[in-house]
């Protein structure tokens, strides 16, 4: 095999990395760093490594290849799709920074890499039949992660496997359906199934609504950090993966309706998202259906992409990682310094007297999730609210009723923060807790990044942009 090639640098050599951390796992500070590091490091090589593959140093011109070949099959990582990497290596350095500060499995840094070396594969593999094979098992993978240590599997953790695994037969009955499509273009019986085939597919892997039940149920009982990292890669890599999908299939993207019916799949998630999480008493699953209203985001930027949709995904996935980030980190961090604290709103209640920076930070995680203006997500989600107002004035109320009902969220989560009740909760019989000035400066310091993208989008998010370079077959403009 050519050792120079891009699929051996950002696939086998990350799975060659997950693979000796196996080995030091028990040492958890030396795998979390190796992890971090490792991860870093191929983030930044993707991040500057030259779109043609090719380079000179110390006089000498070195040139790679964008394929690999492994049991028979092609792995295709082109130069324009560096920047993906560069993105998903960068969540997974992220996320291990902090890793052990939490009581998260001690394999989280192997299985992270892992994770990330197989969402890589599932972009770069040529056959997209083959990329659902990948995706199963990198659910298989996942769920050693969402499991508790010491406890057996519970319900969303067995509803998370069937759905995802239910997605998969549906996306390899499409494959059939393609091949008959490709000998009769003709078909309109065949490009319909096959199109059906696949949209049920996708709706299962991304739990849209209504297949989303088991995702709450998950999140109640999962650690927010895996949780939120497990859910960031999968919303964020799959919908990339139905762009190649759009992309590379030309009776599927020209079929009439298609780009509509993924506009109502987005809007109805973002109505639904937004109206269940007003319902919410519970933080920990309050995430769950911030996932969901940002895959709804996700689908109605794909139906927009002629209307600027594409731009508006790209400009979003840095902003929502941080926001993922911060909002994990702080609820992470509240129930390490305070075991009590449950998650439910009553064991939250005068919270701001004791941890107010840590109070602050979930409720600017929020309001960044919400789109607030000067913040991160406001130009993408802004651009989607313009756009899809522009198209069809349907979408507007149902849209407002969303951002309504996490807007009232956000004020409910505020109000108990700031409001002490000592018949229901005092915390009596407990050390007055105290937030360190590290835990001050890292919450203030992602906040105050995450105004700065707002501020200056030109700078922090315009080459965000290059992630769409791909999909030339639906962004000829790029």
């Amino acid at each position: 095999m050519n050792l120079m090639t891009t699929p051996v640098i950002w696939i086998f050599i990350p799975t060659l990395l997950s693979l000796v951390l196996v080995a030091v796992h028990r040492l958890r500070k030396l795998s979390v760093w190796i992890a971090c590091v490792g991860s870093l490091l191929l983030a930044v090589a993707a991040f500057i490594f030259p779109q043609s593959l090719e380079f000179s140093l110390g006089g000498r011109l070195f040139l790679f290849d964008d394929t690999a070949q492994i049991f028979n099959r092609s792995l295709i990582l082109t130069g324009s799709q560096l920047r993906t990497v560069a993105v998903m290596f960068s969540i997974t350095c992220l996320w291990n920074i902090a890793a052990y500060r939490f009581p998260v499995s001690r394999w989280f840094p192997t299985v992270s890499l892992s994770i990330t070396a197989l969402w890589v594969s599932t972009l770069a593999v040529g056959t997209f039949l083959y990329s659902a094979v990948i995706v199963e098992l990198i659910v298989l993978v996942s769920v050693l992660l969402l499991t508790p240590r010491g406890e057996q599997a519970g319900s969303g953790e067995m509803r998370y496997l069937v759905s995802q695994t239910v997605a998969m037969p549906f996306i390899l009955l499409s494959g059939w359906m393609v091949t008959g499509i490709e000998s009769a273009p003709s078909a309109n019986t065949l490009i319909l199934r096959g199109t059906v085939m696949i949209l049920i597919g996708f709706s299962l892997w991304l739990a849209v609504f209504p297949l989303h039940s088991w995702m709450p149920m998950l999140a109640e009982k999962t650690h927010p950090w895996v949780f939120s990292f497990v859910f960031l890669m999968h919303q964020t890599i799959l919908t990339f993966f139905l762009l190649k999908v759009l992309d590379q299939f030309a009776w599927l993207r020209n079929l009439p309706g298609i780009f509509t019916v993924l506009q109502w799949a987005g809007v109805i998630s973002l109505l639904a998202g937004g109206i269940l999480l007003s319902l919410q008493n519970q933080v920990n699953r309050a995430l769950a259906y911030i996932v969901l209203i940002e895959t709804g985001y996700s689908l109605l930027a794909i139906g927009l992409i002629d209307q600027g949709g594409g731009e508006a995904f790209a400009l979003s996935i840095l902003p929502r990682a941080l926001a993922y980030w911060q909002w994990a980190y702080t609820l992470s961090s509240i129930q390490q310094i305070m075991p009590e604290v449950d998650g439910s709103f009553p064991s939250l209640r005068g919270l701001f007297n004791r941890l107010p920076f840590h109070s602050m930070s979930l409720i600017l995680s929020l309001l960044i999730l919400l789109g607030l203006p000067g913040f991160g997500l406001f130009p993408a989600k802004r651009l989607l609210w313009n756009s899809s107002a522009g198209l069809t004035y349907n979408y507007t109320p149902l849209i407002a009723l969303g951002l309504a009902g996490m807007a009232l969220f956000t004020l409910r989560l505020s109000h108990t923060l700031l409001t002490t009740d000592s018949e229901t909760s005092s915390f009596t019989g407990f050390v007055n807790p105290k937030e360190y000035v590290w835990q001050i400066v890292i919450v203030c310091l992602v906040s105050l990044f995450s105004m700065l993208m707002g501020f200056f989008p030109h700078i922090f998010l315009n080459p965000l942009l290059q992630l769409m370079e791909p999909f030339i077959h639906l962004l000829p403009a790029i």
